[in-house]
Order: structure tokens, then sequence, then C-alpha cells
């Protein structure tokens, strides 16, 4: 049961062609440092029973917290970034919003 999704994932599956997260034009000013993608890569989240959405959210934010571009608010990273801490169901499940359908940290 430990290996269990979150969702069940019986129905097909149909990647959006574009991304459900509209990222910021602020975001075209700067480039993530590789050493950041690793960061968030080794704390990704899968969406299993024993995995703690709200800890990954907490967790994923620190990280961030720590990254400074600039003059570029924190949100566009936010939102550069969190596709990059999901794996598994979790990554499908957002790969399966309607394009567009995030603008904003706090909708995410």
């Amino acid at each position: 049961m430990d290996d269990e999704p979150m969702w069940a994932a019986d129905h097909v599956v149909a990647p959006t062609p574009g991304s459900a997260i509209t990222i910021p034009e602020t975001a075209n000013k700067f480039a993530i440092k590789g050493n950041h993608l690793t960061i968030v890569k080794g704390n990704q989240f899968n969406g299993r029973t024993k995995t703690d959405p709200h800890k990954h959210i907490h967790e994923f934010l620190g990280i961030c917290d720590m990254f400074k571009y600039g003059d570029t608010e924190n949100e566009a990273v936010l939102l550069m970034m969190f596709l990059l801490s999901l794996t598994g169901e979790e990554k499908t499940w957002l790969d399966e919003l309607n394009e567009g359908t995030i603008e904003t940290w706090d909708e995410l």
C-alpha cells in the first residue's frame, strides 16, 4: 500500500500540449542556475501515500527562498521551478491540466 498513488491512475493520460503554468514575462530576464535545479530535483514529490504534500511545499519554498535572481520576483522563480519538483503521478496530474490554467503561485 505504501506505493499506491494518492489519486487513481486507472484512466487514459492525455497530456496538455502546453504547460498548465504560465511563466511571467519577467522570467525571460534570468536563467535558473544548474545547482539550483539539482537541489529542487533532489527534493521531488511523487504523491505516494506515505509522503506529505504540505511538507513538500514547505521544503520547496525554503529551497527557493535561498535563490536570488536580481530584481526578479520570487513568484516567477517558484512557478518556473515547481514543475521540476514533481515526479510520477504528481507530474502527470500537472501535465494533464489545461494550458495556462495557473498564472500565480496562489493559484498553484
